[in-house]
């Protein structure tokens, strides 16, 4: 608050006191992205994915009350980082309506497969409705990719990823993407075993970094586990990445 209290946050909080939480992470982003360096690296996306050739075209589909999943341009970022990487295994940690998991399968080869892990449907149902009481919407998470061609590249699983067992997946996994719940204690866990799915040369992918409102413990377990100088910030998103080295060391 003190990095980013100014006149501006004064007028948002006689305008609009329900959107003065989101202000801290909006600043700071912003100045992430023209300082480049402070607690971490934060570049352009096009300075994040390797060069190509040629250009590559991506998809990313417009859905129906799709109002509370990722920003269009955050995944864009997503989509352009799948189809240069060129995937045979994405590995999602919170599925939520579905979104991403569609996002990575429509960019991604057709012989690639795309985990995704959410709590039961119970579970689901249940964390979303403590933020959002429109129950026919809370009724139909994790079904965006329904009835859609990439679909059946898109393998749902289910349970706590604080006690889902991720052995089988250790480092095979090109592209791990961690946006489960935002608890440090959560975050922490899924990084560690993020860490441990990617395989060398493979990207970890997280949400809500660099979020200071209600999701600022996402920022504080990933910079406590890798340091700041291996956490990339996408420039002006709150998505962050580490690619792991092509020689895979212990990073936790």
């Amino acid at each position: 608050m003190l990095e980013t209290f100014n006149l501006l946050f004064i007028k948002l909080l006689l305008r609009n006191r329900s959107r003065v939480s989101a202000f801290p992470g909006e600043m700071f982003r912003t100045y992430m992205s023209l300082a480049g360096k402070d607690k971490w690296m934060c570049k352009d996306i096009l300075d994040v994915v390797p060069k190509t050739q040629e250009g590559c075209k991506i998809m990313v589909e417009h859905l129906p009350n799709s109002d509370r999943s990722l920003p269009l341009h955050e995944l864009a970022c997503l989509a352009l980082i799948t189809k240069v990487v060129n995937p045979k295994q994405v590995f999602e940690i919170g599925t939520y309506t579905g979104r991403t998991a569609l996002n990575f399968a429509q960019n991604s080869p057709e012989d690639c497969i795309v985990w995704t892990l959410d709590s039961s449907p119970t579970e689901a149902y249940i964390r979303t409705a403590a933020v959002d009481d429109n129950v026919e919407r809370c009724a139909s998470a994790s079904m965006d990719y329904r009835g859609k061609e990439a679909e059946r590249k898109i393998r749902p699983l289910h349970g706590k990823s604080s006690v889902f067992d991720f052995s089988p997946y250790f480092g095979k996994i090109d592209i791990v993407f961690v946006n489960g719940q935002h608890h440090y204690e959560a975050v922490k866990s899924d990084t560690v075993n993020a860490l441990r799915m990617v395989r060398p040369n493979g990207y970890v992918i997280w949400h809500d970094f660099a979020n200071y409102g209600d999701c600022h413990d996402v920022t504080r377990a990933v910079i406590n586990t890798l340091s700041g100088d291996n956490v990339v910030q996408i420039s002006a998103t709150q998505l962050a990445l580490f690619i792991q080295p092509s020689e895979k060391v212990n990073s936790i």
